[in-house]
């Protein structure tokens, strides 16, 4: 807390109040309110226009004083009128310590009155000091009061900023962290602060301690307000002399810095790298000081400017499940979010910190889970589904909690929250088709308001999780192809080739075919031909192959270069067999079953066709069906159903029938059985 200093030329004063501060605690509500009453019979001058400054300095004394907001108070009430900008200054300061009750507002609203009127007279005679208590103080009460913090700005800036020049580091963080406390814009205070820290050679922000450089950029992220120069500057300050001012940072500041460059998009990976040296040091002395949310900051920063350190978050995780993971136990549904979605984004698998957070979020009935919002649960299962973490009873969980009460955290999710919680599920393989079905009114209610904020990427995410699930919902679908046809297609014009080869694919996949979507997605296609890659041209193959042989009657006009590039990927299909396929092979052999393996028909890659017969074998890996079940997901039912239309026959071999033949007999057995339709032809 910044001591006010009263301006004065009383040495005296000062003397006395040294030798009465050890004592000042044992004085009684009755002596504050003599000194008040005293200063005030003493000094009276209703006909000055400035009390007098030993009744000022009488005053200041009473108030520092004071060991309670009611004894501060009371001096307010009494001698309020006799009070010059210093008094103020301290009083406001000393409230700000103690902390005041809502009822005690107004009385502060009086204050900030009498630094106002008159034009603002007594702010005007307030010196740097006082002015950066001010300010400070009524962000600590949490007080918004947008006129008086308009006035100290411009009493800063006037004649060419000449007060906030005179500003020492300690007075600009405190007085542009106070604006952005209370989220109080003011662009030419924040574009003077930097020049006024800058010049010349940046001579004032050297003096800096790690404490101002946190709260500098901290309000200058808080309000959104980009100063690069600054920030650099801040960087170079931090790494100078062996980064010895970065050393000096409490893990605090160091949360605060690295969250403010990243909040800004403000790159710099010297000091990135630095910040994880200085965490690490010592075997990791800091980083073992971070609360929970601190460590969140940190590691959420890193991934935001995809800034990658393995041995920090390798070291971040042995923090978190330490002492039977009792940091983490700490973590609020926000900070679980934030370490789980920074792991993800950066592609670092950690199998036994996300287990944890799955034990954690579950515990005594799901209490933290039922906490979060619904972008808490979007980070956290898309976390899971981008690593490829199972935890089924997390994922159902989630789904009870997005469910419960007629579907209430559901229908608060934006329609990135949708798109992230069903891509998520369907990465997984976890069909949920209550989950899905709410996902669908939701989407569609009010006449489909929340599908239509949907952009092209959320769209896709969509249709594609139902197609991949194999969920079936022809509204959905049907008022998907609407949204993205209106108002002449601009949405679909806004779709890169991703989200054109997915929508396409997921429709046809999904057995639901849009002619005028079609021909749409087709002629986005034409002026995209070179962009596409090998899998999504893949996924077009597929969409012409269910045109050519489900759809036939759906004219569509296709390009002929792209053809050709589709061509060309379809003819080498790179397929790599499966010690399960091997084996089924192996028997075959031994039964004198001719075949060949990784055949292509038609573009699809089967695994093992019969010579001289349409029949085809499919082993179906674990892969191929849904989460803890034994339904196949949507492309592998779309595969069958193409082959048999090409007029093959289809058998399918599922893993856990084959896994349960103890031997070889039994194998052939199986395999004779499965074709002996066939062989008796």
């Amino acid at each position: 807390m910044t001591t006010i200093i009263t301006r004065t030329r009383n040495t005296s004063y000062h003397k006395t109040h040294q030798r009465q501060s050890a004592s000042s605690h044992r004085s009684s509500r009755q002596n504050y309110s003599q000194i008040a009453h005293r200063t005030l019979h003493e000094h009276s001058s209703s006909s000055q226009t400035r009390p007098a400054t030993r009744n000022c300095i009488a005053i200041n004394k009473a108030i520092t004083q004071a060991n309670t907001t009611r004894q501060i108070l009371r001096i307010w009430q009494e001698s309020g009128r006799n009070f010059n900008y210093v008094n103020i200054a301290t009083t406001l300061n000393r409230l700000a310590r103690f902390g005041i009750a809502p009822n005690d507002t107004s009385t502060i609203n009086d204050i900030s009155h009498t630094l106002l009127q008159d034009n603002a007279s007594v702010l005007n005679e307030c010196g740097t000091q006082e002015i950066a208590n001010i300010v400070n103080a009524f962000a600590k009460l949490g007080i918004q009061n947008d006129a008086l913090f308009k006035a100290s700005a411009q009493c800063l800036l006037d004649l060419d900023a000449r007060l906030l020049k005179r500003c020492n580091s300690q007075e600009i963080a405190n007085i542009i962290n106070a604006f952005a406390k209370l989220g109080i814009q003011n662009d030419r205070l924040f574009q003077a602060a930097p020049r006024c820290l800058l010049a010349p050679d940046a001579r004032l922000l050297e003096r800096c301690n790690s404490q101002e450089i946190a709260n500098i950029v901290n309000a200058f992220a808080k309000l959104g307000i980009q100063n690069d120069r600054l920030f650099q500057a801040v960087a170079r300050c931090l790494l100078a002399s062996d980064a010895q001012l970065l050393k000096k940072c409490t893990s605090q500041h160091i949360a605060n810095i690295v969250n403010a460059f990243a909040k800004l998009g403000i790159q710099n990976d010297a000091l990135f790298q630095a910040v994880a040296q200085c965490l690490l040091a010592s075997h990791a002395r800091l980083l073992k000081r971070c609360t929970s949310q601190e460590i969140a900051n940190i590691v959420n920063a890193f991934a935001k400017l995809g800034i990658q350190n393995n041995q920090l978050f390798e070291d971040v995780a042995q923090c978190l499940l330490a002492s039977d993971a009792q940091l983490l136990a700490r973590c609020n549904s926000q900070a679980i979010a934030n370490i789980v979605n920074a792991f993800a984004k950066l592609g670092i698998q950690n199998d036994a910190l996300f287990q944890a957070v799955a034990r954690h979020l579950l515990a005594s009935d799901a209490q933290l889970l039922k906490r979060c919002t619904s972008q808490h649960i979007a980070n956290i299962v898309n976390a899971f589904a981008k690593l490829g973490i199972q935890n089924d009873e997390l994922f159902e969980a989630t789904a009870r909690c997005l469910l419960a009460s007629d579907a209430r955290l559901l229908e608060r999710c934006t329609s990135q929250h949708i798109a992230n919680i069903v891509n998520a599920f369907a990465k997984l393989g976890i069909q949920n088709d209550r989950l899905f079905q709410a996902v669908a009114r939701c989407l569609l209610a009010s006449d489909a308001r929340l599908l239509e904020r949907c952009n092209s990427q959320d769209i896709a995410n969509i249709v594609n999780a139902f197609a991949k699930l194999d969920i079936q919902n022809d509204a959905l679908f049907e008022a998907v192809a609407r949204h993205l046809l209106a108002s002449d297609a601009q949405l679909l014009k806004r779709c890169n080739s991703q989200d054109i080869a997915n929508i396409a694919w997921t429709f046809i996949i999904n057995h639901y075919c849009h002619h005028d979507l079609l021909q749409r997605l087709l002629a986005e296609c034409f002026v995209r031909t070179s962009e596409f890659s090998e899998e999504e041209l893949h996924q077009l193959h597929q969409v012409w192959l269910s045109l050519a042989y489900e759809f036939p009657r759906t004219q569509v006009q296709w390009n002929l270069s792209l053809l050709e590039k589709i061509h060309n990927i379809i003819l080498y299909p790179q397929t790599s067999p499966s010690s399960l396929q091997n084996d089924i092979c192996a028997e075959l052999h031994n039964l004198g079953i001719h075949f060949t393996t990784e055949e292509n028909i038609r573009g699809l890659p089967v695994d093992i066709a019969l010579k001289d017969k349409p029949v085809l074998i499919e082993v179906n890996g674990p892969y191929h069906y849904l989460r803890g079940t034994h339904t196949l997901d949507g492309p592998s039912k779309f595969k069958q159903r193409i082959l048999e239309k090409i007029n093959y026959k289809v058998h399918s071999i599922p893993y856990w029938e084959w896994d349960n033949l103890s031997n070889s007999m039994e194998k052939q057995e199986y395999l004779q059985r499965l074709l002996r339709e066939e062989s008796t032809r």
